[in-house]
């Protein structure tokens, strides 16, 4: 039996962190924090920003690589999460609460240029939280930097 191989990419990611809307708090201090699950090491967060008219609006770049497979038969690329957890400040900063997170799976935007994007914030704790309907935008931008540029997004 013959196995294939999978095929091997490598892009440079331009990840804008827009804005979470619908916040449901008036007041406090938001920040988020990247986290590339597949695909790399990655870990990075935003400014803290104040909650103004329930809207925090952080519009902070990020920039890193990522490595993505692809069956080599389908040349369909796998999944490659990356985790934007969004908390709010506690005691001054010196702790914080988890609102909420959002997966984005960046091989859904692997060359389709840059893609604003918005996706309703998850509950940590679906149990004892009920979900507050904020809404994260961002936008995605994915550059091939090494591999085959036949591949199916």
């Amino acid at each position: 039996m013959l196995s294939m191989k999978k095929k091997k990419f490598q892009f440079e990611v331009q990840f804008n962190l827009q804005e979470l809307s619908s916040v449901p708090f008036v007041t406090g201090i938001l920040y988020a924090k990247l986290r590339l699950i597949d695909g790399g090491q990655f870990t990075q967060q935003s400014s803290r920003v104040e909650i103004h008219n329930h809207r925090v609006c952080w519009n902070s770049p990020f920039t890193f690589s990522c490595k993505l497979s692809a069956n080599a038969s389908s040349g369909i690329l796998d999944t490659c999460l990356c985790r934007v957890s969004v908390r709010k400040e506690q005691d001054g900063g010196k702790s914080y609460t988890k609102l909420g997170y959002v997966d984005i799976n960046l091989a859904e935007f692997a060359g389709a240029g840059a893609t604003c994007q918005s996706y309703l914030l998850q509950s940590y704790n679906e149990k004892k939280r009920k979900p507050d309907n904020s809404i994260l935008k961002v936008v995605i931008s994915m550059k091939l930097t090494s591999g085959d540029v036949l591949f199916k997004a």
